[in-house]
């Protein structure tokens, strides 16, 4: 009988260290996953201003296409030997606005896919 109430009190102490043990780990995983929460937040607002950011270069990028476009226009007006060197500089930056101006949209894209509103 004495060795039976022995064997019991051993178990329940293994049970209480065990116990012990997983609330340990249980508080140990619990602040890795807040600190991993806080990190993803941040990441994500982190993310939603370069966003912003990426939006707000779309915008020039458009805004010297349409000046481009409307120097064009002028220099079209004007006689071709002397304009030819301006309307191929103007040509030329306008493809790099666009250029620009899509790789900006395909960053957003992946932003959104993320779920990420921008």
């Amino acid at each position: 009988m004495q060795s039976m109430i022995s064997r019991a009190h051993a178990e329940v102490k293994e049970l209480r260290q065990s116990i012990e043990l997983l609330k340990a780990e249980g508080e140990k995983l619990e602040k890795s996953a807040l600190h991993a929460e806080e990190q993803f937040l941040h990441g994500r607002t982190k993310l939603r201003h370069a966003g912003k950011q990426i939006r707000n270069v779309i915008q020039s990028a458009y805004k010297i296409e349409i000046r481009a476009g409307g120097l064009k226009d002028i220099l079209g007006e004007l006689p071709k030997r002397e304009t030819s060197l301006f309307r191929s500089q103007v040509s030329k930056l306008a493809s790099e606005a666009k250029k620009e101006k899509n790789t900006m949209s395909k960053e957003i894209s992946k932003i959104s896919n993320y779920g990420i509103s921008v």
